[in-house]
């Protein structure tokens, strides 16, 4: 069983969580950490570290709102210290909903699955006109 910590910059896993819940219900499976704007790094790792005390036994998936942010750099050096943790960035809400019912892949697997439903999401919409 794998368990998603969504996670990301000004209150982004906090609206994610809203989002989901209210497409799929609630998710007991996934958990939400902010980066809020008056946080330092020491309380975004106090924070994710109470996140991941309730994944005890479980591999985890870190999902970020984008690469290379404060957020997906604490997820990464977690993730090289632990075997069947994976981290991905710059999901959105097909992808997030589609991962609720796939959570018994490996993380890596999850992750994948998910770039790839964000991806094949992703819809451009024009009448043509300038």
């Amino acid at each position: 069983m794998t368990k998603v910590i969504v996670i990301g910059h000004a209150g982004y896993g906090s609206a994610m969580k809203r989002n989901i819940n209210m497409l799929v219900g609630d998710v007991p499976d996934f958990l939400f950490v902010d980066f809020n704007e008056q946080d330092d790094l020491e309380i975004l790792r106090g924070n994710i570290a109470k996140a991941l005390k309730e994944t005890e036994g479980c591999d985890v998936l870190f999902a970020c709102d984008l690469s290379g942010g404060s957020p997906f750099r604490e997820a990464a050096i977690i993730c090289s210290e632990k075997e069947n943790y994976a981290v991905v960035a710059g999901l959105n809400t097909s992808a997030y909903t589609d991962m609720v019912y796939s959570l018994d892949l490996a993380p890596i697997e999850l992750a994948e699955q998910a770039a790839d439903v964000a991806r094949s999401s992703i819809l451009i919409y024009s009448t043509g006109k300038k």
